[in-house]
């Protein structure tokens, strides 16, 4: 044990020693591996933030979204038990379901009428309903009219409402965005006044805006329309999920080649530099075998060195990115006001790191062969 500690302490002092005599060495892996690093993460970080503002932007218009049109207008069921209880449980989504009752027209604007159950009550975010017929605007028509109390009149029924300005980016206004009215459930049957056709919307929203989980959903409701030979409208944004996920495909085959060629360009700098250095010291470490040192240790010591400089430079370049991405974002690929997360990155982190301790494992294959050499021949 104390052999193995001495022989220890003596390669990581001579180690401290070829690095004072020659810091070249050392410094040209620093600085190389920084700096290629450095621009890797540059270039792979704008192909990460140009894919996700086109998922937020795709998310913002809808993308997580599967509307079906119900138009139930031969007595049969309604689809709201089946799609309001029974999908949130086979698929992570939402639900919302709105039964058209009417329509009314205000002015030059026609609006639809729609009732809500107040058990869907917590799907309805931001919404001041507090069970009360309400006005919802959103988008341009919130330039138009302002809010405030209105009253609506339907034949000989009348009732009043309040016009309210809802948030950009609203569910419900990507599904009316020429606004809507809400009313509770039983508002019109109890004072008197029939419904309309009595169709319904239903309005999911997936958890995860991936094109298999839409898919699905769409195909369940798809299915349940032809078996039960309803007519109903089924509108989603799948064949675009599905375009983006073979663009995203093919982008991760570039990135990953990216990475490995950076990484490929370190390896061959660190197996010409070590193996430069250990014929150098070829004749110590000859005699150090002889007095009992393992090949092995000197392979590790030339291994935990080189893990020890790249991946040093590594983390610094990863630190000086997250520092600067605005500006490297901002000058070089003029993307104004963003920012990337360590988790936004962290695949191509995982994938860069990978790839750097692969080719500091296979620059050790000279040292290996070396280090394996029988003592005679270099002592002769």
């Amino acid at each position: 044990m104390k052999s193995l500690i001495l022989t220890l302490l003596y390669l990581f002092k001579d180690t401290l020693h070829r690095w004072k005599e020659r810091p070249a060495s050392p410094l040209s892996r620093i600085l190389v591996s920084f700096f290629l690093s450095l621009c890797a993460l540059s270039f792979l970080a704008n192909y990460v933030l140009s894919t996700k503002l086109l998922q937020d932007e795709i998310r913002q218009s809808g993308g997580d979204l599967i509307t079906a049109y119900d138009m139930n207008t031969d007595g049969k069921p309604s689809l709201t038990p089946l799609v309001q209880h029974q999908l949130p449980l086979l698929y992570p989504c939402d639900v919302l379901s709105l039964k058209q009752v009417s329509a009314a027209t205000m002015g030059k604007s026609h609006y639809q009428i729609m009732e809500y159950d107040i058990a869907a009550y917590a799907h309805l975010k931001n919404l001041p309903l507090e069970n009360s017929p309400r006005l919802l605007l959103f988008g341009l028509k919130q330039e138009f009219e302002q809010e405030g109390p209105r009253t609506i009149q339907i034949d000989n029924f009348s009732f009043p409402i309040h016009a309210c300005h809802m948030p950009p980016h609203h569910i419900l206004g990507k599904v009316f965005p020429q606004g809507l009215i809400l009313v509770p459930a039983g508002t019109f049957s109890s004072q008197g006044l029939r419904p309309g056709t009595g169709s319904s919307t239903h309005i999911i929203r997936a958890k995860e805006m991936t094109s298999s989980l839409v898919t699905q959903i769409e195909n369940v409701l798809n299915n349940v329309a032809r078996l039960d030979q309803r007519a109903t409208l089924i509108r989603s944004t799948a064949p675009i999920l599905r375009r983006l996920d073979i663009l995203m495909g093919n982008q991760a085959e570039c990135r990953a080649a990216f990475s490995i060629g950076i990484a490929v360009i370190v390896g061959i700098l660190l197996t010409a530099l070590a193996s430069m250095e250990f014929q150098q010291n070829e004749y110590v470490y000859t005699l150090m075998k002889s007095f009992g040192v393992r090949p092995v240790f000197l392979i590790l010591n030339f291994i935990v060195e080189n893990i020890f400089l790249v991946g040093g430079a590594f983390v610094a370049a990863v630190v000086c990115f997250m520092k600067m991405q605005k500006i490297v974002l901002g000058e070089f690929f003029k993307l104004k006001n963003t920012s990337l997360s360590f988790q936004d990155i962290m695949p191509d982190l995982t994938l860069l790191g990978i790839a750097l301790l692969i080719c500091v494992l296979f620059s050790s294959i000279p040292i290996i062969i070396s280090a394996y050499r029988q003592i005679g021949k270099v002592l002769k």
